[in-house]
């Protein structure tokens, strides 16, 4: 493999992170709604 190979190969695994780095941030805050619903509803039914 050349020095550009190798370079273009780390551009496209970076960019493969990267993606995966934004999918893991929408996870957590789908993570955090999915909470919040809960416990609302949890304190709606203790009323």
């Amino acid at each position: 493999m050349t020095l550009i190979e190798v370079l273009l190969a780390m551009v496209v695994l970076g960019m493969g992170f990267l993606a995966l780095a934004a999918l893991q941030v929408q996870a957590l805050q789908a993570t955090d709604s999915a909470l919040r619903t809960t416990q609302a509803a949890y304190a709606e039914q203790e009323r």
